[in-house]
């Protein structure tokens, strides 16, 4: 009889552990879809400006706010959707998110004008922030321990490949143009990813946080408006030229985030739930995280900047050929962090310190790479040096995102999730304005020393032609006092009217040897760049080694 019984049951246990895997298979592409549709969008939009100031006959101001005004939504609002998630329900938001998202990619493709175009960005960046924080909440409600770092090691590496993909993925819509649709298919791209996350949605479970107070909505402003004082200044500043105002905005954001965290501890101390519980920093692990997050975080944007300035604009490369040589950073980031949940099964934690050491070496190794290769270079001679740079991002990133999580209390993941993903934003934020003041102050500091480097070449080029009188040293000095104003330029193909000549000849001439001169100046400029990178992430080391320390000894 008992056998019996054993054997009814059998295929309806087999069902249910079926069932399970099904719907644990369901999540992880769902999870994925997702990551990857939230951080490729910001990669993809980036290569298709050009191509939407041509096509909205926009300035240079308005297309740059199509991409920060992404971002700018996104960043500020992260927090809250992690709290709305943990109120209202992890899966009900993120199909909020993601149709509220697709709906605007959709919208963007159909934009008839530039400020359509930027309304439903901002939609977009909303969506995304009720989308990306929901991401970790999940893998933290429904992986058991033991599981979550091989799925926080897949979230990694679909993060680095939407990261490293994502300008390759832009590149190849607008080479192949089908339809002729032009700019617009980049923001098509991502509606039927949307639309496959929509339909598996239903077959994941629903998940809550655990205290279901009301929302502090005074803290959630309050975050917002900081945030926003904050990042706007950091994202629009080097565009218009840090203006009296941006900086006060600047300023008073500390003070602003200061009141929100009193605030909330205030809340705390009277027992009330807050908008966020602030008191994840008194826990040292979780702090040592943070930074970790922010100086990783930081680099990684300002290195993608600056080597598309260099790729796109010093070396005059198409956006395809510079995501094609960026590739194998991607792969290297990737297996990284594919692998990386074994690797610290077998290893420990002493797999961060490795990428750390990898990471800041990484950059060290490019610029050499560069230097002993010069212009000349095809691209892929620089193939090792990046895939270094990328696995040791990799190899410390993956990792990361399961150590600052894995002692959190359910009741404060949804805060945590905001908090951690807030702080990548910010990071990027303020990565890119950081290196674009070094860069552009790098490119003009250069600019009298390449411009000597190339009056000989341009002297001889001139003397083929003969040029009667003083001509010639016109041209000379013509050459010396526009390429400063050349090498500051954004719109290199364009130039400055100091630079124009009457003689088609010297035209001609004139204008190789400027592009000559500015490819030197950019290349110099990216190695200088490389290297303050190499130094400021050379400090991921040690913090890397305090967290472990403290995982390690059991303290908080």
């Amino acid at each position: 009889m008992v056998s019996f019984q054993q054997s009814a049951l059998s295929p309806a246990r087999q069902a249910a552990q079926t069932e399970d895997r099904t719907r644990s298979l369901m999540l992880l592409a769902v999870m994925l879809f997702t990551v990857f549709l939230s951080v490729a969008n910001i990669f993809i939009v980036n290569v298709a400006t050009p191509s939407i100031q041509r096509g909205l006959h926009a300035s240079f101001s308005e297309v740059q706010l199509v991409i920060t005004s992404y971002t700018l939504a996104y960043a500020v609002t992260l927090i809250i959707g992690g709290r709305l998630g943990d109120r209202f329900g992890r899966k009900r938001m993120l199909f909020v998110g993601v149709a509220g998202f697709t709906a605007a990619s959709f919208l963007c493709g159909i934009a008839s004008g530039v400020t359509m175009l930027i309304v439903m960005r901002i939609i977009q960046g909303l969506s995304a922030a009720l989308m990306a924080p929901q991401v970790l909440s999940l893998i933290q409600a429904n992986y058991a321990p033991e599981r979550r770092a091989a799925v926080f090691g897949m979230y990694g590496a679909a993060q680095g490949i939407a990261a490293t993909s994502g300008q390759l993925i832009g590149g190849l819509l607008l080479r192949w143009n089908p339809l002729a649709l032009d700019w617009r298919t980049v923001f098509f791209f991502s509606v039927p990813i949307g639309i496959v996350i929509i339909g598996l949605i239903p077959f994941i479970a629903e998940s809550r946080g655990e205290s279901q107070a009301k929302l502090d909505w005074i803290g959630a402003a309050g975050a917002a408006a900081g945030l926003l004082m904050l990042i706007y200044p950091l994202v629009q500043g080097q565009k218009e030229g840090w203006p009296l105002g941006l900086i006060v905005c600047l300023v008073l954001s500390f003070p602003v985030l200061a009141a929100f965290v009193w605030y909330e501890r205030r809340l705390t101390r009277k027992g009330e739930s807050p908008f966020m519980n602030v008191d994840l920093f008194r826990q040292r692990s979780f702090t040592y995280g943070m930074v970790i997050v922010f100086l990783l975080f930081c680099s990684q944007s300002a290195y993608f900047l600056v080597s598309a300035y260099f790729l796109q604009i010093g070396l005059g490369y198409t956006a395809l050929k510079a995501g094609l040589i960026i590739l194998p950073m991607g792969t290297g980031y990737f297996l990284a962090s594919l692998y990386s949940a074994k690797a610290v099964a077998k290893f420990g934690l002493h797999v961060l310190t490795c990428g750390a050491v990898m990471t800041s070496l990484g950059y060290v190794y490019f610029a050499w790479s560069l230097h002993s290769t010069g212009l000349t270079a095809f691209g892929f001679e620089w193939i090792p040096a990046l895939f270094v740079l990328g696995f040791g991002q990799g190899a410390i990133a993956a990792p990361l995102t399961h150590v600052i999580l894995a002692q959190i209390r359910s009741s404060d993941i949804g805060s945590a999730s905001g908090i951690l993903t807030t702080g990548m934003q910010v990071a990027f934020a303020i990565g890119i304005a950081l290196i674009g003041l070094l860069f552009l102050n790098t490119l003009g500091s250069h600019a009298d020393t390449v411009g000597r480097q190339f009056a000989p070449q341009l002297q001889q080029a001139i003397a083929d032609f003969n040029p009667t009188g003083g001509q010639g040293e016109a041209v000379l000095r013509q050459f010396q006092s526009c390429y400063a104003e050349y090498a500051r330029s954004t719109n290199p193909t364009v130039l400055p009217t100091g630079c124009s000549t009457d003689n088609s000849n010297v035209r001609g001439v004139l204008t190789d040897v400027l592009k000559q001169a500015n490819a030197r100046n950019y290349a110099e400029s990216f190695v200088f760049c490389l290297y303050v990178l190499a130094v400021f992430t050379a400090g991921l080391t040690p913090l890397v080694l305090g967290l472990i320390r403290r995982k390690q000894t059991g303290s908080v």
